[in-house]
């Protein structure tokens, strides 16, 4: 049985903020603080996968003016779908720089990563679990039918997740367990866990009746599941390889929180890919409810 028994280690190297990433793509090295928590909790494997997951990837931008409506899709699809679909706003591109109206600066180096997947960029244009490729685009009007698509594809994985939030030391414990009910889907699966914030008040602009000469500076804007860094650098790390029925994997971290992030506000989105980045599972999870 493959099991991955990660970096469980006495000292924690901090990593906390997207602005000092300067590699999304190398692991964060730091480790689970058993000196400060104990042993890591021990999940109990459940019977059978519940279902698919699906990651709303929305990339956004507080100059466009059109993806206020986006953003109220995606999170039409998570009320109607609730612990099922996992909305993300990922700002990046030109629309979203900064300027003397639009001052606040809501990118990072994760955002710009998958923004450089994207096959065309544009705001607002949105991925779906990643499907087909990552690569692939779609539009706001083409993301309930595709979200229903992947409710209904059946995964090998099913996730759990244990957050504990240590305010004393500033450390959020994160515990991410995948468990495997099939062998289908063979190579290496990586595990990005993500941090987005929501309630964020600050400038954007919208297009009222979707209409450029409808322009409104929206200056109490509320900015929902916006992304605003990782655990893991953009890609993620590699968990397992050729994982067959009865497989799992754990991995356990203690990270330094970054001061500027509201911590009732936020929430942690575990995603586990396959070889070609197309998502087998997510979940996320409040830290603070």
């Amino acid at each position: 049985m493959n099991r991955l028994s990660l970096f469980i280690a006495t000292v924690i190297i901090a990593f906390s903020s997207c602005d000092v990433l300067e590699d999304p793509g190398t692991p964060f090295d730091g480790g689970y603080n058993t000196d400060l928590y104990g042993p890591a909790p021990v999940f109990t494997v459940p019977e059978q996968t519940t279902g698919k997951n699906v990651l709303v990837e929305d990339f956004t931008a507080h100059q466009c003016g059109n993806c206020p409506d986006a953003a109220v899709i995606a999170e039409d699809l998570m009320a109607a779908n609730p612990s099922r679909v996992f909305p993300l706003a990922i700002h990046a591109g030109n629309l979203a720089i900064t300027n003397e109206d639009y001052p606040t600066d809501w990118t990072c180096a994760e955002g710009d990563v998958f923004w450089s997947q994207l096959d065309f960029q544009a705001n607002p244009l949105g991925r779906i679990n990643r499907f087909e490729e990552p690569g692939d685009y779609f539009s706001p009007s083409q993301w309930a039918d595709i979200v229903e698509t992947e409710m209904n594809v059946e995964t090998p994985l099913e996730l759990q997740m244990q957050l504990s939030w240590e305010p004393a030391y500033g450390h959020l414990n994160i515990h991410v367990h995948g468990q495997y009910f099939s062998d289908v889907v063979s190579g290496d699966h990586n595990l990005s866990i993500l941090i987005s914030e929501s309630h964020i008040i600050s400038d954007q602009l919208y297009y009222a009746n979707g209409n450029p000469t409808n322009a409104v500076h929206i200056y109490d804007y509320e900015f929902n599941h916006l992304l605003r860094g990782s655990v893991t650098g953009a890609n993620g790390l590699s968990v397992i390889t050729d994982p067959i029925d009865g497989d799992h994997f754990q991995v356990d971290y203690s990270y330094l929180w970054h001061d500027e992030w509201v911590i009732e506000n936020s929430q942690v989105i575990a995603i586990v890919s396959d070889e070609n980045g197309y998502v087998l599972n997510c979940l996320g999870q409040y830290i603070t409810n």
